[in-house]
């Protein structure tokens, strides 16, 4: 990678909570997640990407989020580029949002975006309080159409729904359905990357030979090692630095701050329950 890279700060998983409310009793998702943006400085990125599932199980909290990242928007001074996940219900993320879009798609959060010449290219893959993502059939003709001119430094997609796999048997089945309709339109393009969230987990894999990366939840994280039917770290908040470069990309997650009162903290909660995707 070299001086000219473009550096993206992706944010995902924040399950913003309305009301003061707590995460599982004990995680304030609001002030990880401005910690995160905080923290996001010092990488000076050109773009921040925040992918879903931005409130937690439809709570209304989209109006104040929008807010904060205009915000962290003019502090950082590059675009926060949004696309919603399955707790954000249909609509959540429109106008408020992504404000130096310069096209959109058949969705509110079907955006395109051009920095530095990167394309970022934002996808509502649907889903609200279901487990599983989709992209329709006019989401793929649109972006067939928006990819057939190559952008000057290539594209990157964010979507909330990996195209992927988790290895947590707990996590099958969940991630966006039919991914092999997406590899057709992406197959010859000029798309670097995906960027993705949904699993609480930081993984890397491909949808045909396009990188996948799977980025870490601000607001809680799986525990591999944990016993069957459970999950443990809620205090692990993270946030991933992306540079993307003339055929390449790279992905490195940056754990968040965290109070050191909870550091050593390790809690378990059953993963059968919704509100951990």
């Amino acid at each position: 990678m070299s001086a000219n890279d473009l550096t993206l700060v992706h944010v995902t998983d924040t399950h913003l909570l309305a009301g003061g409310a707590l995460l599982h009793g004990r995680i304030d998702t609001w002030a990880r997640t401005a910690e995160a943006l905080e923290a996001a400085a010092r990488f000076s990125p050109d773009a921040v990407v925040v992918t879903g599932d931005i409130a937690d199980r439809g709570a209304q909290v989209h109006a104040g989020a929008a807010k904060l990242f205009e915000h962290a928007a003019r502090e950082l001074r590059c675009p926060v580029i949004v696309v919603p996940g399955n707790h954000d219900p249909a609509g959540s993320v429109g106008a408020t949002f992504n404000r130096k879009r310069i096209a959109s798609g058949p969705n509110p959060a079907d955006t395109v975006h051009m920095n530095g010449g990167l394309r970022i290219i934002g996808l509502d893959t649907h889903g609200f309080r279901e487990s599983a993502g989709r992209l329709s059939r006019p989401q793929l003709h649109w972006l067939r159409a928006v990819l057939a001119i190559p952008a000057p430094r290539g594209t990157v997609l964010a979507l909330h729904h990996p195209p992927i796999d988790s290895v947590l048997p707990a996590l099958a089945g969940r991630g966006l359905t039919r991914p092999e309709e997406l590899a057709a339109v992406l197959a010859g393009s000029d798309v670097k990357g995906i960027l993705c969230g949904h699993y609480h987990l930081p993984t890397f894999g491909s949808l045909g030979s396009i990188p996948v990366w799977i980025g870490p939840a601000v607001s809680y994280n799986h525990n591999l090692l944990a016993p069957d039917g459970q999950v443990h770290d809620l205090d692990t908040s993270w946030f991933s630095v992306i540079k993307v470069g003339a055929g390449q990309l790279s992905a490195t997650p940056v754990q968040g701050p965290r109070p050191a009162a909870v550091m050593s903290r390790e809690v378990a909660v059953p993963a059968r329950q919704p509100a951990l995707l």
